[in-house]
């Protein structure tokens, strides 16, 4: 009987000790938190454009289709000199949320960069930016097909 009576006791405190825990959030944020809002504004800002190219004669452009998700929505462009990828440009990138905005802001140049230089859309997923990510290549695979198509 003692012993119930003490595992009673030990959880009625462990109870009351867990509800009255309280939690704060951490001093410094880290800077690369995709949910960081951004300093300057609490508005979605496009995603940086890249500087432009120069492409080789015989360079074929195509557009993918607009991607939605429930999320966000998508549209790439592709430059594709025989059957490889030299360039590719975010036509379309809008998310529902701030955070939505972040992760796309964080995963378009990654997506991007690792496209150029697989020189295609087998490309692996963004961590944490995964419709995002799908959506993306997605529509880089339909521009490249427009591209080599014509």
């Amino acid at each position: 009987m003692r012993k119930v009576v003490a595992a009673l006791l030990v959880t009625a405190v462990a109870v009351v000790l867990l509800a009255a825990y309280d939690t704060h959030p951490p001093a410094m944020l880290n800077p690369n938190s995709a949910l960081r809002r951004p300093a300057e504004k609490a508005t979605p800002t496009p995603t940086a454009t890249p500087k432009p190219r120069p492409h080789p004669p015989g360079t074929i452009t195509g557009r993918g289709p607009l991607i939605t998700t429930p999320f966000s929505s998508i549209q790439v462009q592709a430059w594709v000199h025989e059957g490889k990828l030299v360039d590719v440009k975010t036509l379309h990138l809008t998310g529902s949320d701030d955070h939505t905005n972040a992760l796309n802001r964080r995963a378009e140049p990654i997506l991007r960069r690792e496209a150029l230089e697989a020189g295609g859309a087998e490309i692996d997923v963004v961590s944490g930016a995964t419709y995002t990510s799908e959506s993306w290549k997605g529509s880089l695979m339909a521009a490249i097909e427009a591209a080599t198509v014509d």
